[in-house]
């Protein structure tokens, strides 16, 4: 249920705040005032597209607060989200002449599309052109489910078209490959071919390739051997790394017998002297070994080029890589090979998918079919109270081709609202006033009334008077028991019903003009009342009137 909204630097609204009260508040003000304005506030909260030309001339930044009651779906719908839950809920919109906007739930940044998802758990927002909802399937359908007590049925429809619309992709994936060019097989197998005389997996490309570098430079990598190699052995001076060690050894032996520290020293000498032996004899014989050779230099000069050619062709960084792509050219092959038998595999899975989606959509339209028949039912003594007593409405079902998110039928909304004429689908026959009627008593029917916290009803009774005005009037005021209705309107017999009213008005001052909301007292509201029975002249007669009506509507 919406709290307060705060509204600061939108269209004609310098700084606004408003209090908002459970059961039936009116909104009421001359054609022109900014009754929208507040309205189109109040979108932005549920996440409408924000537009900076509604920024108030002359400043830099508009921001929207609302705080609701947040009730236990919505908290639930908070922590799905990983966002806080506090006993209410703020919602913030900011956004500036630059373009830059923001959003906040409970005072953490977020998308909008996030804020339009909460939207639709928090207001109904219904306007003039809401009436349209009546004439399409994904409302009809949704609104019967909203009454129907079949949760299980439902399950099991989505999932059974979730198998459906699984296999139906699948199959046309297939049908995509079926139809592949000869001609991209064949580029797919020369490919293969070109990946498959690099070799891959046979040869140690990293070995291969530090063979190469060696081989380029043979003569500096022998000539450095061999001089490391006399270095620790064969110094003509008697002074090479080996005849160091062995006289630093012979040394040490006359003293390890002294202490254990000088007997470590000789033993980690010794180590020493047999490993640096070690590696004196593996470089003399690599030394022996590195020799030129133009002819396996040439070969593996060819194998390194035609693999740089091919992995920058694939846009491979190593030849890992490449056996990666031979793996995944070589398995498009094999599913080509087999295409005919995967897609035969693929129809006969849809058609079982789709017989079972059609069987569950079957019995979910007949449990709708049910309900539908009371809700008509329903809706025509509704529509009885507001002065349209030989009206007829029922839903005509139609079996589609195929089964859809939806369901498997088509619903029509056949209407008649004079005896004697034959129902026909509601968009040839309702006027507009009927429509607006007509979409009350749904709001009016079964679960439909409760299914959100808010319902803003933005000049809905547009087109009627009298006694339909007073019946349209009790509706509302009998759905306020509900849930939260806040009726945008033009009718003095809404306004008198209503719990709490608020006027909206225009000022002007030293050349700018304001949007003003006034919360109205009793005394304020019969004024109000009788300038919306009478005009802009208000006589004693109206405000007599109005008391009139106030006593009567309440009575």
């Amino acid at each position: 249920m919406l709290k307060s909204l705060n509204i600061q630097n939108y269209a004609l609204i310098d700084s606004l705040e408003l209090t908002w009260h459970s059961g039936m508040t009116a909104m009421t003000g001359e054609t022109g005032s900014g009754k929208s304005i507040v309205l189109g506030a109040l979108g932005l909260l549920l996440g409408s597209r924000s537009d900076t030309s509604s920024i108030r001339t002359g400043t830099e930044r508009c921001t929207v607060e609302g705080v609701f009651i947040c009730f236990p779906h919505v908290k639930a719908w908070l922590q799905r989200q990983k966002l806080d839950t506090w006993d209410e809920l703020i919602i913030r919109r900011e956004f500036s002449t630059q373009g830059r906007g923001r959003v906040f739930i409970n005072d953490t940044p977020v998308r909008l599309q996030l804020l339009q998802s909460l939207g639709q758990l928090l207001v109904d927002l219904h306007g003039q052109d809401s009436a349209k909802l009546l004439l399409q399937r994904d409302f009809q359908l949704a609104w019967i489910d909203a009454n129907a007590n079949h949760p299980d049925l439902l399950s099991a429809y989505k999932a059974a078209f979730s198998g459906f619309k699984t296999a139906q992709n699948k199959l046309a994936e297939l049908e995509l490959k079926r139809s592949q060019p000869q001609t991209d097989l064949d580029y797919i197998r020369y490919q293969l071919e070109e990946l498959r005389l690099l070799e891959l997996e046979k040869r140690d490309w990293p070995k291969l390739l530090e063979e190469r570098d060696v081989l380029e430079n043979s003569e500096e990598v022998r000539e450095a051997l061999t001089l490391a190699y006399t270095a620790l052995c064969e110094n003509e001076a008697s002074t090479s790394a080996m005849d160091g060690v062995h006289q630093a050894a012979k040394h040490l032996d006359r003293v390890g017998h002294v202490g254990p520290k000088f007997q470590s020293f000789l033993e980690r000498l010794t180590s020493v002297r047999i490993e640096l032996n070690d590696l004196a004899n593996e470089i003399e014989g690599t030394a022996e070994q590195t020799e030129a050779n133009p002819h396996r230099l040439h070969r593996l000069n060819e194998l390194h080029h035609e693999l740089q050619r091919v992995l920058h062709k694939h846009h491979a960084t190593d030849a890992r890589e490449l056996q990666r792509l031979t793996q995944s050219l070589t398995e498009q092959l094999t599913e080509a090979a087999g295409i005919d038998t995967a897609y035969a595999a693929a129809k006969d899975e849809l058609d079982t998918e789709r017989r079972n989606a059609l069987k569950a959509g079957d019995a979910l339209m007949r449990s709708r079919q049910q309900v539908g028949e009371r809700l008509a039912s329903k809706i025509e003594a509704t529509l009885k109270r507001l002065s349209m007593p030989e009206a007829a409405l029922a839903f005509q079902w139609k079996q589609l081709p195929e089964p859809d998110e939806y369901g498997i039928e088509e619903v029509t909304i056949m209407f008649s609202a004079n005896p004697g004429h034959a129902a026909l689908p509601l968009y040839k026959v309702a006027s507009g006033g009927e429509k607006s009627r007509l979409m009350l008593a749904f709001k009016a029917t079964g679960r439909g009334a409760a299914s959100l916290p808010t319902i803003v009803l933005d000049e809905i009774d547009t087109g009627v008077s009298g006694k339909v005005a007073e019946e349209m009037a009790s509706l509302m005021h009998s759905m306020a028991s509900e849930q939260q209705v806040i009726s945008v309107t033009h009718l003095p017999q809404v306004a008198a019903l209503a719990d709490h009213h608020l006027k909206v008005a225009k000022a002007t001052d030293n050349g700018s003009t304001r949007t003003l909301v006034t919360s109205l007292n009793d005394d304020h509201r019969i004024e109000e009342i009788a300038g919306m029975l009478s005009g802009s002249v208000v006589t004693e007669a109206a405000k007599a009137n109005a008391a009139s009506l106030r006593a009567g509507m309440h009575g």
